[in-house]
């Protein structure tokens, strides 16, 4: 019997150089050849540079990362946020139909407005509180109106190598002046870049779709996660002032409790991610690389 050889799965990742980006081109599985696509390529919120972009590559599927995620410039602009994320997710929609590509797009926990007081399902009503999260929503809309081959993927809080971060902050910020001022009264998730992106992966490849929540197991506040990296980075004596998020200088309102459950993923037969405590471990311990 000849062996068989397989052809590579085609699969296109738009925001290729940014955090999560680069994450899924490292940790391609082997049966696929992945393609990063970023600005030098085309702006997605220009119809025609969308296809230029994706079209050369005739993906088999596309996971859509690139996007917006300036969340206080969101909100000095929410016409920016609206173009780059929700005009862009339609274009990058629109060219998968054309191709017959299944579509994998990132979505936020920004979509809800934070008032449940426990963890959101995929069934829980969106109600954004600020133009971010708005337009998030309004991508997750209008890419549905063009696909049925089409996995939502919301997540939050994200670090990870190759990008500005919270976790990357802290700690720069922890070793330069040895005292910090945290809000204490959000919580979310904190979710490594690199085990998402191994999450996406499985996700990419299935044939789930609809939407799904996908996180780093356990909820923290954003003091809770500074504590854990300056911990991590060997730092025990850095002072972690617990603030309310009324007492941080920002134009935008922010969920308080979004955290998102990852049931249905389970349920869909999927890997959970790991406990996010020891997911920042690994990131600070590792040189934040």
């Amino acid at each position: 019997m000849k062996n068989v050889v397989l052809e590579p799965i085609q699969v296109v990742i738009t925001g290729g150089a940014g955090m999560l980006g680069s994450a899924l081109l490292d940790l391609a599985p082997g049966q696929v050849e992945a393609i990063g696509v970023d600005l030098p390529d085309g702006d997605l919120s220009e119809a025609a540079d969308a296809r230029a972009a994706l079209v050369p590559h005739a993906p088999r599927v596309v996971i859509h990362c690139a996007a917006y995620t300036d969340v206080d410039g969101c909100t000095r602009d929410p016409q920016r946020a609206l173009l780059h994320n929700a005009t862009a997710t339609h274009n990058v929609a629109l060219v998968c139909a054309e191709l017959g590509a299944r579509l994998v797009t990132l979505s936020t926990d920004y979509v809800f407005d934070g008032t449940k007081g426990s963890p959101y399902t995929e069934q829980d009503p969106t109600d954004p509180l600020n133009p971010y999260g708005e337009s998030k929503l309004e991508a997750e809309r209008l890419a549905a109106q063009e696909l049925t081959d089409l996995l939502v993927v919301r997540t939050q809080w994200l670090y990870g190598p190759g990008g500005k971060n919270f976790v990357a902050s802290v700690v720069a910020r922890a070793r330069e002046q040895g005292a910090l001022r945290v809000v204490a009264d959000q919580w979310g998730s904190p979710t490594y870049t690199r085990d998402l992106a191994a999450g996406l992966w499985q996700a990419a490849l299935s044939q789930a779709h609809g939407v799904v929540h996908l996180t780093n197991a356990g909820a923290a506040t954003w003091a809770d996660l500074a504590e854990a990296a300056a911990q991590a980075a060997g730092l025990q004596g850095v002072a972690i002032e617990h603030i309310c998020a009324a007492d941080w200088p920002s134009s935008t309102v922010r969920p308080r409790y979004s955290v998102l459950d990852n049931q249905r993923w389970a349920r869909l037969g999927f890997e959970p991610l790991r406990d996010w405590k020891e997911a920042v471990e690994e990131y600070v311990r590792g040189g934040l690389g």
